[in-house]
C-alpha cells in the first residue's frame, strides 16, 4: 500500500513538472525560430512584445482565463501553448508511473529520460510547425542519449549492453541519410538523419522496429485522412518528425509490452 502511495504522488508531482516544462518547451520553440537566447530575457507575447507577468504565463490556467487571447493586445494565443504543456504532463506522469523508479540508478536513468523526452517535445512541436528539426536540441540530445546508454550499461554492469543501441542508431541513421541521398532530399531531410541516430540510441533494435512501424503506419493513416478532408494534396509535403518522435516515445515505454502482447497474439510467446 505505501509503495502505491508513494508511486501516485511521484506521478501527480512528476505531472505538475511536465506542465511547468510544457510551457518552458513552447518558450523554447519560440525562441529558437525568432533567433534569441535560450535563457536570458523575460518572457513576451509574440505579437505586441509586451513582456508578460507571472499571472500570464500559469500552465494552461492563463490560457483559460485569459480566453485564448493575449492580456495587452487581444490577439489569440495559438492553441499549441495549452496543448504542449498537457501532453509534455501527461508524457511526464506517464513515465513516471510505468518505469517506477525505485533505486538511485533508476532515478538517475529516469532523470535522463526526461531530459531526452522534453528535447523530443520541442523537436516534434517546432517540425510539425515549420518542417525543421533544429541542430540546436538535436545535438544535444544525441548527447544526453549517449550518456542514458552508458549509464544504463554500468548501471547493469554491462558494457556489452551498448553495441545494440550503438548498431541501431548508426543502422537507421544510415537507412535515413540513404534515403534521403537517393531522393534529393524529397523524402526525408538531414534532421531525419539525426534523429534516426537518436532513436536508435533508446531503443535498440527491437525498440527501434516496434517506433518505425507505429509512425509510418500513424504518418499513413493522417495523410489520407487530410487528403479525404481536402487539408493536403497527394504531392503535399508532411513533417514526418512527429511521428517519429510519437513512435519512438511509445516504443521506448511499452515497447517490449507490445512485442510480448504481438507474440502472445499469434501463439508465438
Amino acid at each position: 500500500m505505501y509503495n502505491l502511495v508513494m508511486l501516485w504522488m511521484t506521478t501527480v508531482l512528476v505531472g505538475v513538472l511536465g506542465l511547468m516544462v510544457g510551457s518552458a518547451v513552447n518558450a523554447l520553440v519560440w525562441r529558437l525560430y525568432v533567433g534569441r537566447s535560450w535563457v536570458r530575457g523575460r518572457s513576451m507575447c509574440p505579437d505586441c512584445e509586451h513582456t508578460l507577468a507571472a499571472k500570464d504565463l500559469v500552465p494552461v490556467v492563463s490560457w483559460v482565463l485569459l480566453g485564448g487571447r493575449c492580456r495587452y493586445c487581444k490577439t489569440r494565443i495559438h492553441w499549441q501553448y495549452p496543448v504542449v504543456e498537457l501532453v509534455t504532463a501527461g508524457l511526464f506522469a506517464l513515465s513516471a508511473w510505468w518505469l517506477a523508479p525505485a533505486s538511485v540508478g533508476a532515478w538517475v536513468l529516469f532523470g535522463l529520460w526526461l531530459v531526452v523526452l522534453t528535447m523530443l517535445v520541442v523537436l516534434a512541436v517546432y517540425d510539425a510547425r515549420w518542417m525543421l528539426l533544429p541542430d540546436k536540441v538535436m545535438v544535444p540530445a544525441i548527447g544526453v542519449a549517449l550518456v542514458y546508454v552508458v549509464t544504463l550499461a554500468v548501471t547493469h554492469h554491462h558494457l556489452l549492453m551498448m553495441r545494440g543501441p550503438l548498431l541501431a542508431a548508426v543502422g537507421l541513421g544510415g537507412a535515413f541519410y540513404a534515403l534521403v541521398a537517393v531522393s534529393r532530399g524529397r523524402a526525408m531531410g538531414g534532421g531525419d538523419i539525426k534523429l534516426g541516430f537518436l532513436m536508435g540510441l533508446l531503443l535498440g533494435v527491437q525498440g527501434l522496429l516496434v517506433a518505425l512501424f507505429l509512425a509510418f503506419n500513424a504518418a499513413a493513416l493522417v495523410a489520407v485522412v487530410l487528403i479525404i478532408l481536402g487539408r493536403k494534396k497527394r504531392r503535399d509535403q508532411m513533417a514526418f518528425g512527429p511521428f517519429l518522435v510519437g513512435g519512438t516515445v511509445v516504443a521506448f515505454l511499452f515497447g517490449r509490452a507490445l512485442v510480448a502482447w504481438y507474440l502472445h497474439l499469434n501463439g508465438l510467446g
